[in-house]
């Protein structure tokens, strides 16, 4: 098993104007879709095929037929695909996948032919164009015939539409085009199992027609269904810059330095959960029909409510979120104070009751049904981080990169490190890997890294990170203890449910506040650093907390603002970490409770792609850490209540902000540690504290 499990690639199609409508024909719309439209129906036209290496068969990767594909016949599965026609409910996996994606707004049926198709290697010896090899045989059979007597009309639904992203018209093209053809091999050693491709054109002529869209996959070892509905969804979302949700791969842009896992339509081999996203759904205007909202929720009495929304300009209460699968409910909460130069983000909210409850058969873990060993997929709130990607109409909408959301994970976020050995993990299927270390004490809520995403290490010591350097993370030792259970692809622990970790606020891991960024490719920061990309992490004060789950699995939620009081021991880490005035618990900015400690230190996972310093011989792919204290903010640490800075940190105080430390509350400053007073800040403390402080160069003014 390779780290990325996603080598498809989406192939240029070529260009033309797509046919408008009498409702703004030239608007381009992420709802109207790429080169597909997502409303409606549409029937694909499926080529079941095979090669056969009469000249080198060692090539071969399937001599023996396996028993899901006898040779020289068609799949077992062939009719698991696709219903081929319209149905209240409907029984092919990727006829019901859309169905249930869409709530009910696109339907996808096909058709395959009647006859396998064979490629042999002495009439096509490069074994390369997948698609036109297929096409080619199969028009020897003569002419079209299909499982169930479907005619190209029955295949050519809507005209065809290369101009991305226009209104498509749900009409024939004259003459005649296949809307999709989709080719699937048993035994190619090129385009192995979970392997695909797809364009937008015609491999040639099938039967005597071109197709709008056309695809192509291996499927070795069963339904090739990840690969498949990936491909298919890059016709409705957009192109390689769309890929995330545990899709994306290490060569494409993305908003992290660690490729992503996490679940949406763009998923594919990594992806934890295997439905689609909040997100997908929101882009491509599937929302229940009654539904005044474009993100809906409830409230607390069932009536429909915006779910949409801004903690901080008073989108505050209780909401109540149905399952999302069947109803569509999802909370998306606007992350504040972040510049308008820079990516906004937002944290989306989803309720997942699983298969089990919703029976939706995607709305589970991967392997989960196959594999003891992997934790599955419980009731529970499923978060996520959208970086970006929110423009949806006009020039742009089809911009930006990859990998913009990032799973946002109940059991937290934290700097590992690598034990230094390879070990075989067991989980899922036998092979080697390299272990990581886990401490609950290396806690990083802001920066860290989690389990549904693929970490990079200076695995080579020259001081600059590179893709090639991530690890699966498949087995874990956290705290001593060895976890070898596949979790990212998805763990019971990563659910937020009322019984376990019930809530996301400022002191929590993980945290409300919103993430840094780092567009960044194989190995190159795209900016650089710096803007449009997230360098600084805004406290917000913003927290949601489960308060019960119903008897028909809706969440009760409590979303609130001004939360501005750490209960736990917090440990903060980020290049900048800006505390603004916030106006929360007793008008504090931050409170510390009683005998918490608030630690300021230097993070141990990367936010870097080179090497920003050595410390006795530790290398650091971070800076230390810069916390600012915003003017007019007011921190308290609470009696007993400890404020340490560590590794270089250090803490601004700017003007007319305060600290205010009472009774047996400490101020600990590592050395080369330092606080810092701009203007008129003040540090209500013991006046001895202060001037020993000061004595040691750690408690300074700006004008020193």
């Amino acid at each position: 098993m390779r780290w990325i499990l996603l080598p498809c690639c989406l192939l240029a199609g070529s260009a033309m104007l797509a046919q408008g409508t009498a409702d703004a024909p030239d608007t381009v719309r992420s709802s109207n879709g790429w080169y597909l439209s997502p409303h409606g129906t549409i029937r694909v036209l499926v080529i079941f095929a095979e090669v056969e290496y009469d000249k080198h068969p060692e090539l071969d990767p399937q001599p023996t037929a396996p028993d899901h594909w006898p040779k020289g016949g068609l799949p077992v599965w062939k009719d698991d695909l696709f219903d081929p026609f319209p149905s209240t409910k409907p029984k092919g996996m990727v006829t019901r996948y859309y169905h249930d994606m869409s709530l009910g707004g696109f339907t996808v049926l096909g058709d395959y032919l009647t006859e396998p198709v064979v490629v042999r290697e002495s009439l096509y010896p490069a074994l390369r164009d997948w698609s036109g090899m297929a096409w080619d045989e199969a028009n020897k059979q003569g002419s079209l015939r299909t499982a169930h007597g479907l005619t190209i009309a029955d295949l050519d639904l809507w005209s065809d539409a290369r101009k991305q992203g226009l209104p498509k018209i749900n009409l024939p093209d004259d003459p005649h085009s296949y809307d999709h053809v989709m080719v699937i091999y048993r035994n190619s050693a090129r385009l192995t199992h979970g392997q695909g491709s797809t364009d937008a054109g015609s491999a040639g002529l099938l039967f005597g027609y071109p197709s709008d869209t056309q695809s192509r996959f291996g499927a070795m070892h069963g339904l090739p269904f990840e690969i498949l509905k990936h491909e298919f969804n890059h016709l409705l979302l957009g192109g390689n810059n769309f890929h995330s949700g545990g899709g994306n791969a290490a060569t494409f842009t993305g908003h992290f330095i660690p490729v992503q896992g996490g679940w949406s339509m763009m998923g594919a081999a990594s992806s934890s959960l295997l439905t689609a996203s909040a997100w997908d759904r929101d882009r491509l205007g599937w929302r229940p029909r009654e539904s005044k909202y474009r993100i809906q929720a409830t409230d607390a009495t069932g009536a429909l409510a915006d779910g949409d929304i801004d903690p901080l300009a008073g989108d505050t209460g209780i909401f109540v979120l149905r399952d999302f699968i069947t109803s569509g409910d999802a909370l998306r909460i606007r992350m504040p104070f972040l510049p308008a130069d820079e990516y906004p983000q937002w944290l989306w909210l989803e309720n997942h009751q699983t298969a089990a409850n919703n029976g939706c058969p995607t709305d589970v873990f991967h392997y989960q049904e196959e594999m003891p060993c992997v934790k599955p997929a419980v009731p529970g709130i499923y978060a996520q981080m959208q970086v970006d990607k929110e423009v949806r109409e006009g020039p742009g909408t089809f911009g930006g990169h990859a990998d913009y959301l990032r799973p946002v994970l109940a059991n937290g976020l934290f700097d590992w490190r690598l034990r230094g050995d390879t070990i075989t993990f067991k989980c899922l299927w036998a092979a080697p890997t390299e272990p990581y270390l886990v401490k609950d004490a290396w806690a990083n809520p802001l920066s860290g890294t989690q389990e549904q995403e693929f970490p990079l290490f200076d695995k080579d010591g020259n001081g600059k990170l590179t893709r090639k350097e991530g690890i699966v993370p498949r087995v874990g030792i956290w705290n001593g203890r060895m976890v070898d259970d596949g979790g990212y692809l998805g763990s019971s622990r990563h659910a937020f449910t009322p019984q376990g970790n019930r809530r996301i606020g400022m002191g929590t891991n993980p945290s409300s506040a919103n993430m840094l960024t780092l567009a960044a490719d194989m190995g190159r920061e795209v900016n650089r650093a710096g803007k449009p990309d997230n360098r600084t992490v805004y406290l917000n004060g913003i927290s949601v907390e489960l308060l019960e789950q119903r008897a028909d699995g809706a969440i009760v939620l409590h979303v609130r603002s001004g939360d501005t009081r750490l209960v736990n021991d917090v440990r903060w880490c980020a290049d900048s970490i800006v505390l603004p005035a916030l106006r929360g618990y007793r008008g504090t900015a931050l409170t510390l409770a009683e005998g918490k400690t608030l630690k300021i230190d230097r993070s141990g996972t990367p936010t870097r792609m080179a090497e920003q310093e050595k410390d006795h011989g530790k290398a650091w792919f971070s800076p230390p850490t810069r916390f600012i204290v915003a003017a007019g903010a007011q921190v308290v640490l609470e009696r007993k209540a400890k404020l340490q800075l560590l590794h270089g940190s250090e803490l601004h105080l700017y003007p007319g902000s305060v600290l205010r430390m009472e009774k047996k509350a400490k101020l600990d400053l590592a050395a080369g540690t330092r606080m810092v007073l701009h203007g008129n800040a003040q540090v209500e403390a013991k006046p001895h504290l202060l001037k020993k402080l000061r004595r040691k160069g750690r408690l300074v003014s700006a004008t020193d």
